[in-house]
C-alpha cells in the first residue's frame, strides 16, 4: 500500500457535515465532493467537551484530550482570583497548552511543518517550520489573556466613517471642499469630510492621523462617488468609489505614536452616499500588519494576495450592528477566503513541506449570523429560510475555493484532512445559570444586568461579566461554558465553604441543576451534571476543570454549542464534527460507523505516514479508514521476510 507524502489538514471552524453534503446533493462544493466520495468520512465525529473553539482545535493538534492539553474551554481561570466569570481570561496561547503539538513533534524529528492561522498555535516552538497567525481567529488578531470576547488587532479593527450614528463608528459631517489638489473633474459643489482615525482595538497607539473624503458629483443626480485619500490631493488617493463599490487592495504607511512607521493593507466599500451627501457609510476593512505574526518573519514575504485581506469576525460585528447588510457580510467572507487561500498557497507551492494546518473561521460566524433564520424549529418563514440558504452556499463555496486550491498546491501523493471543531444548533432559550443554583447558593449584589457587553460592544452570549456576585454569602459561581466552581476555602481567596462541605456542596450543586425548570417550557433544562471526579468520562481533569461540569439540552442556551453535549441535535443542527480523510492508503467511499473522536487524528495521521507520535497522545488509530488495516504489518512481514533472504546469502549456504 502507498503512503502519503505529506499531510494537509484543513480545519472549518463550525463545519456540519449533514449541511455540506445537503449542498453537494445539490451540485455545489466539488472539492469538498471530491474529499468526501473519493475518501473516508466519520458519520459520528465527537468532539471534546465543552464543545466550543479552543479546547477542539488544541485536540485536533496533539491528539490529547481535554484534562490532558488543559486548554479547558473559551476562557480559562486567572490564579490567585475568586472564581467568577470576571477572572477569566481566553485562552488561545501554545504556551496554555500541556500537551506536545503535532508539528512540534515533527519539527523536532526534522519535518517541515507549515501552521496557518491555526487558534492557539502561536508563539511558535518550531525551528525549522512556518507558522502565520495563531492567537486568535484571524491571523492578524491577539486573544489570548484578554476577558469576555475582547482582542486586539495588528494594527487595528475595522472602521466605519459615516455621517449616521452606528456604534463604534467614526462620525463626521460634510464640508464644502476646499484646497484639493489635481481634482481634474470636481463636478458641481464638491464636499470634504476630514477623519481623524480612532484605530479601534489597536495593541499599540499610532499618531494622529486624519483622512480625508471627498464627495463629487458625476452628473445631475446628486452625490454619487467618494474619494479616501491620505491627504487633499487626488494623486495620492486610495480609491474612487460609487455605491456598493469595493475598493482595491490598498497599501499604505501609519506612523505610531512613538515615531516608527507600519506598513499596513486594507480595502474599503462605499456602503451609503444620498445624493445630498448627508448620508454617507465608508466601512474599511482592518488595516492588517501581519509581519509580526510571522514566525520566522520572512515567511512574510510569502502570505500575499492581490485581493484578499484578513477581516476581523469577517463582519460579523458590523452585520450584527446594522452597519451593512447580509451581502456585504458574504462578500467580507470571500475576501476573507480569498487572503487564507492566498496565503495557503504562497506557503505550500514550493511543496517543501511535510504537514499543513490551516484553520478558517467564517462557517461558525455565519451559522450565529443566519442559523436561527434557516431553521424551521426558529423560523418559518419560508423566504428568510431561503436567505439563509443560499448565504449558507456562498460561505461554504469560499471555503471550498480555499480546500481546491490547496489540493492543487500540494499535488499528488498527499493526505488530506477535513475536520471541524464543532457543529451548531439554533439558539434555545435563555439559561440564566444564576437562577438555576438559587440564593442558597449564589448571592447576587446587582440582579438587573444579566447580560455583558465587551469594551467593542459585542454581545456576550453565555458569558456574563457584569453579574456582581457577593463572595461572602456565595457557595458556588457559574463559570466559562460548563463549568460550577465552589466557593472553597483554603483554595479561593474568599472561599466559606469548609473542606470538608466539599463533596455534600458539589450534590446540593447537582441537585439544584437537575431540579430546575424553565418557565417557558416546564422542563428539566440540564442534560448532565457531574462531579469533577466524575468528568474524566468526559476526559476532563485536572486544576482547570470546574468543581461540578454541566450540559445543557439542546432547547436552551443561547450559544448553539459550547454547553451542548457533542451529541447534541435540534432541528436542522447538530453539533458533532466534521471528520474526513482522503488521498493514498485511505479507503475511497467509505462512510465509517464507528464512533470517531477528534482525538483520533493526530494518531491516524502519524501510523499512515510512520511519523513519531506527539509525546502527550490520547486518541486511537482509525483503521477503519485505511484501504489496508494491516498494511504496517505487512511491510513488517515483507522485511522480516526480506531479512532471512539476506542473512541465508550472506552465511554462504545458498553460493555455488
Amino acid at each position: 500500500m502507498d503512503r502519503p507524502k505529506r499531510v494537509a489538514v484543513i480545519g472549518i471552524d463550525g463545519g456540519m457535515t449533514h449541511l455540506i453534503e445537503k449542498h453537494i446533493a445539490d451540485g455545489n462544493l466539488p472539492t469538498f465532493k471530491r474529499l468526501i466520495e473519493g475518501g473516508a468520512l466519520a458519520e459520528h465525529c465527537l468532539g471534546q467537551y465543552p464543545t466550543i473553539t479552543p479546547p477542539n482545535w488544541t485536540t485536533l493538534a496533539t491528539g490529547a484530550r481535554v484534562g490532558t492539553h488543559q486548554v479547558t474551554d473559551f476562557w480559562l481561570p486567572v490564579p490567585g482570583k475568586t472564581p467568577e466569570n470576571a477572572n477569566t481570561v481566553q485562552a488561545f496561547s501554545s504556551e496554555r497548552c500541556q500537551a506536545q503539538f503535532i508539528w512540534d513533534a515533527l519539527d523536532a524529528a526534522g519535518k517541515r511543518c507549515v501552521v496557518l492561522n491555526y487558534p492557539g498555535s502561536w508563539p511558535s516552538r518550531m525551528r525549522n517550520g512556518v507558522m502565520v497567525g495563531g492567537a486568535g481567529l484571524a491571523a492578524n488578531e491577539k486573544r489570548d489573556g484578554f476577558p469576555g470576547l475582547n482582542s486586539t488587532f495588528s494594527l487595528c479593527a475595522n472602521q466605519c466613517l459615516t455621517t449616521g450614528f452606528y456604534p463604534g463608528a467614526i462620525r463626521a459631517r460634510f464640508e464644502p471642499a476646499e484646497d484639493w489638489q489635481n481634482v481634474a473633474e470636481p463636478g458641481e459643489e464638491p464636499l470634504e469630510m476630514a477623519v481623524a482615525l480612532n484605530f479601534p482595538q489597536a495593541p499599540e497607539p499610532a499618531a494622529p492621523t486624519t483622512w480625508y473624503v471627498l464627495a463629487r458629483q458625476s452628473g445631475e443626480a446628486g452625490y454619487d462617488m467618494a474619494t479616501l485619500s491620505p491627504t487633499r490631493d487626488l494623486k495620492d488617493a486610495f480609491c474612487t468609489l460609487k455605491v456598493n463599490e469595493w475598493s482595491p487592495k490598498i497599501t499604505t504607511e501609519i506612523v505610531m505614536a512613538d515615531g516608527s512607521r507600519r506598513q499596513v493593507f486594507f480595502r474599503c466599500k462605499l456602503l451609503e452616499l444620498s445624493p445630498d451627501a448627508e448620508d454617507f457609510r465608508l466601512f474599511l476593512t482592518s488595516l492588517v500588519d501581519i509581519a509580526p505574526w510571522c514566525s520566522p518573519p520572512e515567511a512574510a514575504a510569502k502570505v500575499v494576495s492581490a485581493e484578499g485581506v484578513p477581516i476581523p469576525r469577517a463582519g460579523l460585528i458590523e452585520y450584527s450592528l446594522g452597519i451593512f447588510d447580509l451581502e456585504t457580510f458574504l462578500e467580507c467572507i470571500e475576501i476573507y477566503c480569498q487572503w487564507l487561500r492566498d496565503a495557503a498557497v504562497g506557503l505550500l507551492k514550493d511543496r517543501d513541506w511535510d504537514l499543513f494546518y490551516l484553520h478558517s473561521h467564517p462557517a461558525d460566524w455565519l451559522y450565529h449570523a443566519v442559523l436561527m433564520d434557516l431553521d424551521p424549529i426558529t423560523n418559518a418563514d419560508e423566504a428568510k429560510q431561503d436567505r439563509a440558504w443560499q448565504a449558507l452556499l456562498r460561505m461554504y463555496a469560499a471555503q471550498d475555493r480555499l480546500a481546491g486550491a490547496i489540493l492543487n498546491v500540494a499535488g499528488e501523493g498527499t493526505l488530506v484532512a477535513l475536520v471541524s471543531d464543532h457543529g451548531e444548533v439554533a439558539e434555545g432559550l435563555s439559561a440564566d445559570m444564576y437562577k438555576v443554583l438559587g440564593p442558597d447558593l449564589v448571592s447576587l449584589q446587582e440582579q438587573e444586568s444579566r447580560t455583558g457587553a465587551g469594551k467593542q460592544g459585542e454581545l456576550e452570549k453565555g458569558l456574563s461579566m457584569d453579574v456582581q456576585i457577593d463572595p461572602s454569602r456565595s457557595k458556588a459561581f457559574p463559570q466559562r461554558s460548563c463549568y460550577i466552581q465552589i466557593n472553597l476555602r483554603g483554595r479561593d481567596p474568599e472561599g466559606i465553604v469548609a473542606p470538608e462541605d466539599f463533596e455534600k456542596v458539589q450534590q446540593q450543586i447537582i441537585d439544584a441543576l437537575y431540579a430546575y425548570r424553565h418557565p417557558v417550557t416546564n422542563q428539566r433544562m440540564v442534560a448532565l451534571a457531574l462531579t469533577k471526579h466524575d468528568a474524566r468520562l468526559l476526559g476532563l481533569y485536572g486544576d482547570k476543570v470546574g468543581d461540578v461540569v454541566y450540559a445543557l439540552n439542546p432547547s436552551y442556551g443561547n450559544t448553539g454549542h459550547g454547553n451542548l453535549l457533542a451529541t447534541a441535535v435540534r432541528g436542522l443542527g447538530a453539533v458533532k464534527e466534521v471528520f474526513v480523510l482522503h488521498g493514498p492508503g485511505v479507503a475511497p467511499g467509505v462512510r465509517l460507523q464507528r464512533t470517531v473522536h477528534n482525538e483520533d487524528l493526530v494518531p491516524t495521521i502519524c501510523y499512515l505516514l510512520g511519523w513519531p507520535m506527539p509525546q502527550t497522545v490520547d486518541g486511537a488509530v482509525v483503521f477503519q479508514a485505511f484501504a489496508e488495516p494491516n498494511f504496517a504489518l505487512r511491510e513488517v512481514e515483507q522485511l522480516q521476510g526480506n531479512l532471512a533472504k539476506m542473512e541465508t546469502a550472506l552465511s554462504g549456504k545458498e553460493r555455488p
